[in-house]
């Protein structure tokens, strides 16, 4: 098969059909893009209601992977943990006689300090920065202008990769153990 037209068109008007089929696909790009969006803030959405408190918190199960050394539960009232009951087998040090681990309990009381996990705060923080950029993005901003579009998605990827890292964690998310004085009656 043959990939010749008859007549045959100038180089002038192949590079003119070429611009406006590359225009055409750009359009078509940016308005598909917006029901991305829209299916990307939904995600998003979720993510922030799962870190949003609520009324009776999230209990989620600790344990440490391959080992029995660390067992137990968390309840999360969004970034804080309310209770707790976690049980330590710690090789370096013995435990009560009679007993075969160390109990750790998070009380409930109301004079106990709250416990605020640092990491959660702030992917929360840049989660919700990220249904800003998304609101933006499909509202306030020029639609259909490229480079705006593609500042906009730079800025949401950034943020999503800011939030990854700081739920994973890592010595440069995380602030060094003497820098985070806890308070002395936790």
């Amino acid at each position: 098969m043959s990939t010749l037209i008859w007549p045959t068109l100038s180089e002038d008007r192949i590079k003119q059909e070429q611009a406006s089929c590359l225009e055409r696909e750009l359009e078509w790009l940016l308005s598909a893009l917006q029901e991305t969006l829209q299916s990307l803030k939904a995600g998003l959405e979720e993510c922030a209601r799962l870190l949003a408190p609520r009324d009776a918190g999230s209990t989620l199960v600790v344990s440490s992977q391959r080992s029995e050394s660390l067992k137990g539960f968390v309840t999360l009232l969004g970034t804080r943990v309310v209770k707790g009951d976690i049980h330590l087998r710690l090789p370096s040090l013995p435990p009560p006689r009679g007993q075969t681990s160390y109990k750790v309990s998070i009380a409930t009381a109301p004079s106990a300090p709250t416990l605020v996990i640092d990491q959660l705060t702030s992917a929360r923080t840049l989660i919700n920065s990220c249904l800003d950029v998304v609101d933006a993005t499909r509202w306030t901003g020029d639609a259909g202008n490229a480079e705006y579009i593609s500042s906009q998605l730079r800025l949401l990827y950034e943020n999503i990769q800011e939030a990854n890292q700081s739920m994973r964690g890592g010595a440069e998310v995380q602030k060094a153990w003497h820098d985070n004085n806890i308070e002395p009656k936790v």
